[in-house]
């Protein structure tokens, strides 16, 4: 039996896939998920009750298929985490589709027992491997205490790089380390922004390192950012608790840093986002709004952070 067999057999991987409404995507990332050289131990879709056709995949590929009323994809993760079974819990968006070696390199580095997660590279669909977005650094998954977060998760590097955080459409980690850091933050709403970062943070708190490996590739169906209040509101709003959350009470002075940031964003983030500028005449009373709700949701979850652990992690670690 070669090495990638025998490491694909030692790690259960459990795929999680939140989804809500998208059959033909999804049907397409299972297709892809089911033709790899070697297949995860289980594929857990959690579906938001979906209007479309949905539900019938569950007919089609051997899938624990989930049904759930809350449109809140932190909460849809997380039962997902409840019901995993394997060592490791891999979450891809509905819109991925898979490389053949994907499940191959997304366990190699987890050989490593300091490695608590494990991330992949994430390209547009329809794009060659060779794609690659040319900005001024080549930081990848890097965290600042500003606030500012790098990306850059198309980067084609030669070797595996440790790092922050990771893109949330392709990332891994133990399970153990979910259960203990209570899973995905359900105060992150609308469009989840920051949701995977701020798990990331909670893991790397743990002593473990996240390791970033370029092989573990998929190609994303991005449709692109539009600056509209919907977008902005949602933008502000989490990224705002985000930063007050993990670094306000220990870097307070960072906080111009971390407006300037916000709204004015370096090129680089921009140029990689894809993001389309469309403004708005409302788009400034949306944006405080943003501001005001993001406090308020950081004011509110401190004062309960302890309850909100307990009761997350009893139910993350509750298998029925």
């Amino acid at each position: 039996m070669n090495l990638k067999r025998c490491l694909c057999l030692h790690f259960k991987v459990s795929v999680v896939i939140p989804t809500y409404n998208r059959y033909h995507d999804l049907k397409e990332c299972l297709d892809s998920i089911f033709s790899l050289k070697n297949k995860p131990y289980e594929v857990i879709v959690v579906d938001s009750h979906s209007k479309d056709q949905t539900p019938k995949l569950k007919d089609r590929f051997p899938i624990r298929f989930i049904s759930i009323r809350e449109k809140n994809r932190q909460y849809a993760k997380n039962i997902g985490i409840s019901m995993a079974k394997g060592d490791i819990i891999s979450f891809l968006d509905d819109d991925v589709i898979l490389s053949e070696d994907w499940l191959t390199e997304i366990v190699k580095p987890y050989e490593d027992k300091t490695v608590g997660g494990v991330g992949g590279r994430v390209l547009p669909y329809g794009t060659p491997a060779d794609s690659y977005v040319e900005i001024s650094k080549k930081d990848v998954g890097k965290v600042f205490t500003n606030g500012l977060v790098i990306g850059n998760f198309d980067l084609p590097a030669d070797d595996m790089i440790e790092v922050d955080s990771f893109i949330g459409c392709n990332m891994s980690f133990k399970r153990d380390l979910l259960l203990a850091v209570g899973g995905f933050d359900e105060n992150y709403l609308g469009t989840g922004y920051r949701d995977d970062t701020d798990l990331c943070l909670r893991i790397r708190k743990l002593g473990y390192r996240l390791i970033y490996n370029p092989k573990a590739l998929v190609w994303h169906k991005f449709r692109g950012k539009k600056l509209d209040r919907n977008w902005a509101y949602w933008y502000i709003r989490n990224h705002t608790y985000f930063y007050l959350k993990n670094f306000f009470r220990n870097n307070v002075l960072k906080l111009p840093s971390f407006l300037l940031n916000m709204f004015f964003p370096p090129r680089d983030y921009v140029l990689k986002s894809q993001i389309k500028l469309n403004m708005d005449p409302l788009l400034i009373p949306t944006v405080l709004k943003g501001l005001l709700d993001g406090y308020n949701t950081w004011k509110r979850s401190s004062f309960k952070a302890s309850i909100t652990f307990k009761g997350a992690y009893k139910r993350l670690n509750f298998v029925p």
